[in-house]
Protein backbone atom coordinates (compact mmCIF):
# COMPACT_ATOMS: atom_id res chain seq x y z
CA UNK A 1 0.00 0.00 0.00
CA UNK A 2 1.60 3.38 -1.24
CA UNK A 3 -1.22 5.46 -0.56
CA UNK A 4 -4.15 5.41 1.90
CA UNK A 5 -7.33 7.24 3.02
CA UNK A 6 -7.37 7.68 7.39
CA UNK A 7 -9.86 8.14 9.30
CA UNK A 8 -8.84 9.96 12.11
CA UNK A 9 -8.98 7.60 15.73
CA UNK A 10 -6.50 5.23 14.74
CA UNK A 11 -4.01 8.59 14.07
CA UNK A 12 -5.12 10.45 17.00
CA UNK A 13 -4.19 6.99 19.07
CA UNK A 14 -0.74 7.08 17.08
CA UNK A 15 -0.09 10.73 17.96
CA UNK A 16 -1.28 10.12 21.57
CA UNK A 17 1.16 7.23 21.79
CA UNK A 18 4.27 9.33 19.62
CA UNK A 19 3.54 5.95 17.18
CA UNK A 20 2.71 8.67 14.53
CA UNK A 21 5.55 8.64 12.28
CA UNK A 22 5.26 4.60 12.10
CA UNK A 23 3.16 4.83 9.25
CA UNK A 24 5.23 6.30 7.09
CA UNK A 25 6.94 3.15 7.28
CA UNK A 26 3.93 1.56 5.24
CA UNK A 27 2.60 4.41 3.47
CA UNK A 28 4.26 6.96 0.76
CA UNK A 29 1.61 9.02 1.80
CA UNK A 30 -1.48 9.49 4.03
CA UNK A 31 -4.82 11.61 2.74
CA UNK A 32 -7.26 13.00 5.19
CA UNK A 33 -10.36 15.29 4.87
CA UNK A 34 -11.02 18.34 6.32
CA UNK A 35 -13.17 16.94 9.18
CA UNK A 36 -10.34 14.09 9.88
CA UNK A 37 -8.17 16.89 10.66
CA UNK A 38 -10.50 19.00 12.39
CA UNK A 39 -10.73 15.72 14.93
CA UNK A 40 -7.30 14.94 15.23
CA UNK A 41 -6.73 18.89 15.72
CA UNK A 42 -8.76 19.68 18.38
CA UNK A 43 -5.42 18.91 20.62
CA UNK A 44 -3.23 21.70 20.07
CA UNK A 45 -0.01 19.97 20.29
CA UNK A 46 -1.79 17.33 17.25
CA UNK A 47 -1.63 20.07 15.24
CA UNK A 48 1.40 21.23 15.31
CA UNK A 49 2.37 18.08 14.39
CA UNK A 50 -0.04 17.18 11.88
CA UNK A 51 0.99 20.42 10.04
CA UNK A 52 4.54 19.39 9.71
CA UNK A 53 3.30 16.45 8.42
CA UNK A 54 1.35 18.12 5.65
CA UNK A 55 4.19 20.90 5.06
CA UNK A 56 6.45 17.28 4.26
CA UNK A 57 4.29 16.37 1.89
CA UNK A 58 3.74 12.97 3.77
CA UNK A 59 -0.22 13.86 4.45
CA UNK A 60 -2.31 15.33 2.54
CA UNK A 61 -5.36 17.24 3.21
CA UNK A 62 -8.21 16.94 0.64
CA UNK A 63 -11.81 18.95 0.66
CA UNK A 64 -14.53 16.63 -0.04
CA UNK A 65 -17.89 17.29 -1.74
CA UNK A 66 -20.55 16.82 0.38
CA UNK A 67 -22.50 14.62 -2.26
CA UNK A 68 -25.02 11.75 -2.20
CA UNK A 69 -23.27 8.98 -0.93
CA UNK A 70 -21.41 11.50 1.61
CA UNK A 71 -25.45 12.35 2.87
CA UNK A 72 -26.33 8.64 2.82
CA UNK A 73 -23.37 7.69 5.33
CA UNK A 74 -23.97 10.86 7.58
CA UNK A 75 -27.23 8.96 8.47
CA UNK A 76 -25.10 6.20 10.33
CA UNK A 77 -22.06 7.50 10.99
CA UNK A 78 -19.82 10.45 12.36
CA UNK A 79 -19.00 13.40 9.55
CA UNK A 80 -15.17 12.17 9.71
CA UNK A 81 -16.18 8.96 8.98
CA UNK A 82 -18.82 9.72 6.09
CA UNK A 83 -15.87 11.70 4.65
CA UNK A 84 -13.38 9.33 5.11
CA UNK A 85 -15.46 6.18 3.44
CA UNK A 86 -17.06 8.40 0.81
CA UNK A 87 -13.61 9.64 -0.43
CA UNK A 88 -11.80 6.06 -0.54
CA UNK A 89 -15.14 4.96 -2.56
CA UNK A 90 -14.57 7.86 -5.36
CA UNK A 91 -10.24 7.31 -5.08
CA UNK A 92 -10.49 3.75 -5.08
CA UNK A 93 -7.96 3.38 -2.19
CA UNK A 94 -7.87 1.55 0.89
CA UNK A 95 -8.82 3.12 4.51
CA UNK A 96 -7.56 3.12 7.84
CA UNK A 97 -10.16 3.19 9.82
CA UNK A 98 -11.10 1.28 13.30
CA UNK A 99 -14.84 1.40 14.40
CA UNK A 100 -17.09 -1.33 13.77
CA UNK A 101 -19.96 0.23 12.19
CA UNK A 102 -17.75 2.15 9.88
CA UNK A 103 -15.37 -0.88 9.11
CA UNK A 104 -18.94 -2.85 8.31
CA UNK A 105 -19.63 0.26 5.61
CA UNK A 106 -16.54 0.72 4.37
CA UNK A 107 -16.16 -3.71 3.57
CA UNK A 108 -19.90 -3.23 2.22
CA UNK A 109 -18.79 -0.77 -0.16
CA UNK A 110 -15.39 -2.94 -1.21
CA UNK A 111 -13.34 -0.53 0.11
CA UNK A 112 -9.77 -2.43 1.53
CA UNK A 113 -9.80 -1.38 5.24
CA UNK A 114 -6.93 -1.35 7.45
CA UNK A 115 -7.04 -0.80 11.22
CA UNK A 116 -4.62 -0.20 14.47
CA UNK A 117 -4.15 -4.25 14.70
CA UNK A 118 -3.90 -4.35 10.47
CA UNK A 119 -1.17 -1.53 10.95
CA UNK A 120 1.42 -3.35 13.89
CA UNK A 121 1.08 -6.63 11.94
CA UNK A 122 2.34 -5.37 8.95
CA UNK A 123 4.76 -3.40 10.93
CA UNK A 124 5.69 -6.55 12.12
CA UNK A 125 5.40 -8.89 8.80
CA UNK A 126 8.17 -6.26 7.65
CA UNK A 127 10.07 -6.68 10.36
CA UNK A 128 9.97 -2.67 10.78
CA UNK A 129 9.27 -3.57 14.70
CA UNK A 130 10.42 -5.96 17.19
CA UNK A 131 7.10 -8.32 18.84
CA UNK A 132 8.22 -6.31 22.07
CA UNK A 133 8.02 -3.05 20.34
CA UNK A 134 4.71 -4.13 19.31
CA UNK A 135 3.47 -5.45 22.83
CA UNK A 136 4.73 -2.23 23.93
CA UNK A 137 2.56 -0.05 21.52
CA UNK A 138 -0.58 -2.14 22.65
CA UNK A 139 -0.14 -1.69 26.40
CA UNK A 140 0.82 2.18 25.48
CA UNK A 141 -2.53 2.43 23.35
CA UNK A 142 -4.99 0.58 25.75
CA UNK A 143 -3.50 3.32 28.56
CA UNK A 144 -4.65 5.77 26.14
CA UNK A 145 -8.30 4.35 26.48
CA UNK A 146 -8.10 2.65 22.58
CA UNK A 147 -10.05 -0.11 23.05
CA UNK A 148 -9.11 -4.08 21.30
CA UNK A 149 -10.87 -7.20 22.20
CA UNK A 150 -8.61 -9.68 23.11
CA UNK A 151 -9.13 -11.70 19.77
CA UNK A 152 -7.27 -8.97 18.14
CA UNK A 153 -4.43 -8.41 21.05
CA UNK A 154 -4.04 -11.88 20.34
CA UNK A 155 -3.27 -11.85 16.79
CA UNK A 156 0.07 -9.66 18.16
CA UNK A 157 1.04 -11.48 20.97
CA UNK A 158 0.65 -14.79 19.22
CA UNK A 159 2.56 -13.39 16.19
Amino acid sequence: MKIIIADSSTLITLLDTNNFSLLFDLFKEIIITDEVYSEITQKFYHKEKIDSYILSSRLKLIAIEHNEMYEMLRKRLDRGESESIALAKKLELPLIIDERKGRKIAKSLEINIIGFVGIVLKLLEKEIISKNRAIEIVKQVEENDFRLSDGLKALIYDF
